[in-house]
């Protein structure tokens, strides 16, 4: 593991997977008030140029994938004197390998509960803790444009939210999950949602808000929650996505027919993960 300079005496967020766009706004916003250590598996240039603005920002690298690792990110933040107030998990295996539900467990599951437990074992005993752990609707529903193992491994997180939020009440850490709508415009993405206005439109239609979520205001989201120090809720599943989940299913299809629109929809593998 490498690291910057770290930051002591203050109140730090330790955020894990630090190439997610959704990370890096959650970090930009928790850096205009306190200490953040970003985990990344590979500090590239375009990563390091970024955080460049952000003097308050640690970057770490970690492989967590690897057994271990993710605990000797807390153990190297409490040797160095850091007030853990917050974690976020954004970590997520995109390697295109067959037969590769092994490694999803080993970054997606496996390294939240060695953090957790690594927490657990260093942290002062009167110390609180808000941890986050970024999941999806396809926890609880098939989504078209992901595979089986995404859909067990974010089945499998928000387990471990419920089942860790009773293990770990009583020392003073609570746990709960965001799931992050199916449809996020980021901002590398925008010049392709400028180029269709029609179905950014229909998008918006199908949202009680008349928006649809970005990944800046969705990463600050994430970063309001981990700084406000909650208490009293834990083990609990939150979605961000405008309300889209709220709506009747039936309908929306009936509204985008109405709007001669379902082909774009039909193109979601295309459409929705840019």
């Amino acid at each position: 593991m490498t690291t910057k300079q770290c930051h002591a005496n203050k109140k730090t967020a330790i955020i894990f997977g630090g190439r997610s766009p959704i990370a890096l706004s959650c970090v930009e916003f928790l850096a205009t008030s306190q200490r953040v250590i970003l985990v990344s598996r590979r500090a590239d240039a375009e990563l390091t140029d970024f955080l460049k603005q952000f003097p308050a920002v640690s970057l770490v690298t970690a492989d967590l994938q690897k057994s271990g690792d993710g605990a000797r990110v807390i153990e190297m933040a409490y040797s160095s004197h850091h007030h853990i107030t917050s974690i976020a998990f954004f970590q997520r295996y995109r390697a295109a390998l067959e037969n590769n539900f092994n490694h999803h467990m080993a970054v997606e599951i496996w390294s939240i509960n060695e953090v957790l437990d690594a927490v657990r074992t260093f942290k002062p005993s009167d110390a609180r803790i808000q941890v986050l752990v970024s999941s999806s609707p396809a926890a609880s529903r098939v989504v078209i444009d992901q595979d089986l193992n995404y859909h067990i491994v974010k089945s499998g997180q928000e387990a471990i939210v419920r089942y860790q939020a009773v293990a770990l009440a009583r020392h003073n850490i609570s746990i709960n999950a965001v799931r992050i709508g199916s449809v996020v415009i980021k901002q590398r993405a925008l010049n392709y949602w400028n180029s269709i206005p029609e179905t950014l439109d229909t998008l918006r239609s199908l949202t009680p808000s008349q928006k649809v979520p970005t990944s800046e205001l969705v990463g600050e989201t994430f970063a309001k929650i981990l700084m406000a120090d909650i208490h009293g809720i834990t083990g609990q599943i939150f979605t961000a996505d405008e309300g889209f989940d709220l709506r009747d299913s039936i309908q929306m299809v009936k509204e985008v027919c109405s709007n001669n629109e379902i082909a774009m929809l039909s193109g979601s593998k295309t459409h929705l993960k840019v």
